[in-house]
């Protein structure tokens, strides 16, 4: 194999997908911790395994439902996991569509499948727009992890909570 071949041109709208599509999966791995912090029933967990997104959402849910947590702490995770869907929407939006330039010249239309008999919905996508929500998967992630880690492990014997981001803070290099 030679070296010789020259490098391949970027594509910034590509490896934004791609960011996307990283911080999608690394939402369902979030998702998976928060739901082992908070539920204690192994067959819930156990479950997790497979599921995507929207499952975990919902297993999380359940586990607030059936769960013995604090009023405060079911209020600030129900908020991760309501920000964890509209995350989920926006990234679906961007993974599963098909692209086309957009007709101003400027960007790119995620033409998202309805139906095949009854068309595409679609919907102008930049790259600093896809970026700007792979940063929130991040900010979202932590705040997951502080809530999930304040409602379970921080209660043990020798451990604490993990105090609220401050303004001006950041997660894994992203300004909150």
């Amino acid at each position: 194999m030679t070296t010789d071949a020259a490098p391949r041109e970027r594509n910034p709208f590509l490896e934004a997908v791609g960011r996307v599509t990283i911080a999608g999966a690394e939402l369902e791995v979030a998702l998976k911790g928060l739901l082992g912090a908070i539920a204690h029933e192994p067959t819930l967990i156990m479950y997790a395994n497979s599921q995507n997104t929207s499952k975990l959402i919902e297993f999380c849910k359940l586990a607030l439902d059936v769960g013995h947590l604090a009023p405060d702490e079911v209020s600030e995770i129900s908020a991760c996991l309501t920000r964890a869907e509209k995350c989920r929407d926006r990234r679906n939006t961007i993974v599963h569509a098909i692209y086309s330039p957009a007709e101003s010249g400027i960007g790119i239309e995620a033409m998202n499948p309805v139906r095949k008999k009854l068309g595409y919905r679609v919907s102008a996508i930049s790259v600093r727009e896809m970026e700007a929500l792979a940063d929130e998967v991040t900010i979202l992630r932590s705040d997951m992890f502080r809530a999930g880690w304040n409602a379970g492990a921080a209660k043990l014997p020798g451990m604490r909570p993990i105090p609220s981001r401050k303004p001006g803070d950041t997660v894994n290099g992203v300004p909150t």
